[in-house]
């Protein structure tokens, strides 16, 4: 049944290049999940063959993240006019993440109350869970700076290569203020960010054939046993993270940016398509700054930025919602309830969690474990979700991505920097 899997999702390839001809690329991405989804159910527990494909596109498209990341934030400062427009543009940018995250958290929060989730649950940890260590608050500061930039570029260590690019591109802004020579360093940058990038437009257009295995496949070995006693789990979470994105991220879009949140949901649909399926924030930026410069007009260089920052900063799906969640199932199922100062404790430290946890190993379930070591639960409980984090985390990464994407535009709109487009329509 492998082999049988493999022809047919090669055949689904042959649907999408015909397709291709007359359709657009949005439409693609949408066709492509859908077939994942139904090959996902087909063949359950039998896409090992035909998930390699997508194995491999993710392997290779991360490989371009970090040299990508780099170049890009490095020429998007450089970009800037002084050191002023910089401080500016940083400053809104984190507000905006957070306050997403912030935003999300609630979200979070109000269904988890709704619902009552976790009251009169008996679950047991997954039997192959091993709790995840939170590093402490100075080694979440001294893992900011690396004594090998290459070790970190090989590990794929995300915050020491945006901080030492942070520190070039402001250093290009200082020299090039103080009237000294740096055009040959500035046109070699772009060069390389030229040719990455042109190697990034081509991997981009090959999204719709990758998206089908990567879906058929989290489909496919998803363990049904797992998934059933914690169906309200996953159903609040996808349902937290769409309201948070679309919902929450089209008034800010609407009200704040002054857009047709409608349009500029088509416009950035390519990238969100990307972040659910591949379930990469890090590996969704070329598309994400692409639909951002190319689709909504926001500026290369605050596209760029925000997009590289956003990566480690915020995250209002796997730090907004999902902790809030799993915080106040951990509350009920223990407890019974959960008091007023509990519930505004979740939510206030979702903001302080994210940064904590920036750039380290362990995605959602770090999280969850540095919230429960906060608020003094039982950490044993985390390993409850551990067999539905790779599920729920399509949900979870597509609204960072979206939540990030939404944060610069709104840095853009601020700072006068979105070119007219159809999304930028007055509401």
């Amino acid at each position: 049944m492998n082999l049988v899997a493999l022809v047919v999702g090669l055949c689904s390839f042959i649907g999408i290049k015909w397709l291709a001809k007359s359709k657009s690329f949005s439409f693609l991405t949408i066709v492509s999940l859908i077939i994942g989804i139904i090959l996902g159910l087909i063949f359950k527990g039998q896409t090992e063959y035909f998930s390699v494909l997508g194995t491999i596109y993710v392997k290779v498209i991360s490989m371009m993240v970090i040299p990508l990341l780099m170049v890009s934030l490095i020429r998007s400062i450089s970009m800037m006019e002084s050191l002023s427009a910089l401080k500016s543009i940083g400053l809104k940018s984190f507000f905006w993440l957070l306050f997403q995250t912030l935003l999300a958290a609630c979200v979070g929060l109000f269904l988890a109350l709704i619902t009552g989730v976790g009251k009169g649950t008996h679950l047991i940890a997954a039997a192959d869970y091993t709790q995840k260590e939170v590093p402490g608050i100075t080694q979440v500061i001294t893992d900011l700076f690396s004594n090998n930039l290459f070790q970190s570029m090989a590990e794929g260590k995300v915050i020491p290569v945006v901080f030492f690019a942070i520190m070039v591109g402001i250093a290009i802004v200082v020299v090039d203020g103080a009237g000294r020579n740096v055009k040959a360093f500035k046109e070699w940058i772009d060069s390389v960010y030229i040719i990455i990038y042109q190697i990034v437009k081509v991997l981009v257009k090959l999204l719709p054939y990758a998206i089908i295995p990567l879906i058929a496949n989290t489909i496919a070995m998803s363990d049904s046993s797992v998934l059933k006693p914690l169906l309200l789990v996953i159903v609040l979470t996808f349902i937290g993270c769409f309201f948070h994105t679309f919902i929450t991220g089209g008034i800010l879009i609407s009200v704040v940016a002054k857009m047709n949140p409608i349009t500029y949901f088509k416009n950035i649909m390519p990238a969100q398509v990307m972040a659910f399926s591949s379930r990469s924030s890090s590996g969704t930026l070329p598309l994400y700054v692409e639909c951002l410069t190319d689709n909504v007009g926001v500026s290369p260089t605050i596209a760029n930025f925000v997009g590289s920052l956003g990566t480690t900063v915020g995250m209002a799906g796997c730090a907004g919602v999902w902790p809030v969640l799993l915080g106040v199932f951990a509350m009920n199922a223990t407890t019974g309830s959960v008091s007023v100062s509990q519930a505004v404790m979740l939510v206030l430290l979702t903001p302080l969690v994210s940064l904590g946890t920036a750039g380290v190993p362990g995605g959602g379930i770090l999280i969850a474990t540095a919230m429960f070591l906060t608020m003094g639960l039982p950490v044993e409980l985390v390993g409850i979700f551990a067999g539905i984090d790779a599920f729920v985390d399509m949900a979870r990464t597509m609204t960072n991505v979206s939540s990030s994407m939404t944060a610069a535009t709104l840095v853009a709109h601020s700072e006068g920097a979105i070119q007219n487009s159809e999304s930028t329509q007055i509401v």
